[in-house]
């Protein structure tokens, strides 16, 4: 089973030995991984939808792991607290969606459960979330698909501290651990977000609209940038 960068990163993020829940698991293609690799002791894939389920279920039963992996219909983490699970991905979603499948399940607030994440739009709105309910974010990565520009995404690895903490717009939006690593790839995700900020700002003065957040961030992150030049010119 060979995973695209985006879930190789997020499967080198779950612990070895885990019990997961995948939600929105669509094919099953991370956890049937990740049990291939025996990474992993056993799995609940997890979709709202049918056809995802039935495609999850196939690919199970063609890997023979009908014994380790168990493809449900249910909602969010609806299922996965009977399974007891110590690690969830929740992978290629919007981040709002993420969060509200996050409030409805207290039991991952637990040391012992590991959160995998991907926030496929408004990762701000996510990491805000995790930072002010007392999430600790222990690993982050910033990946590219195939060298494209739209295919950039943020993963996230975090648990439950009960220690809330603030972060500034740009930690929110870029991830505190990536603008400290700033290597290649999160330094295009910091420059593809300043474009997408200072179109926003255009289209702002058009009709008059206040742009002065946006304007904060857009520097924020330009100095991200320049202190990251002057460090490689030293």
């Amino acid at each position: 089973m060979i995973l695209d960068i985006r879930l190789r990163t997020a499967a080198d993020m779950v612990p070895v030995g885990s019990r997961l829940a995948d939600i929105g698991s669509d094919h099953a293609y991370l956890p049937i991984a990740l049990c291939l690799e025996n990474k992993i002791e056993c799995a609940l894939a997890s979709d709202i939808n049918e056809g995802p389920v039935a495609a999850a279920v196939a690919n199970i039963s063609k890997n023979n792991l009908s014994g380790r992996i168990k493809a449900v219909r249910a909602d969010g983490l609806d299922a996965a607290e009977e399974f007891a699970p110590d690690c969830v991905t929740i992978l290629g979603m919007g981040g709002e969606l993420i969060v509200s499948i996050l409030k409805k399940a207290d039991w991952i607030r637990h040391e012992d459960v590991t959160l995998v994440l991907q926030p496929m739009t408004h990762p701000e709105i996510l990491a805000k979330y995790l930072a002010e309910q007392g999430f600790c974010v222990t690993d982050e990565r910033i990946v590219c698909d195939g060298g494209r520009d739209d295919r950039i995404y943020r993963v996230i690895k975090a648990f439950f501290d009960g220690q809330a903490r603030i972060l500034s717009e740009s930690e929110a939006l870029i991830g505190k651990i990536n603008l400290e690593r700033l290597d290649g790839t999160t330094m295009a995700y910091v420059r593809r977000n300043i474009r997408v900020l200072e179109t926003r700002i255009k289209g702002k003065a058009t009709v008059g609209a206040d742009s002065t957040c946006e304007r904060e961030l857009v520097g924020e992150l330009k100095r991200y940038l320049e202190r990251n030049t002057k460090n490689e010119s030293n």
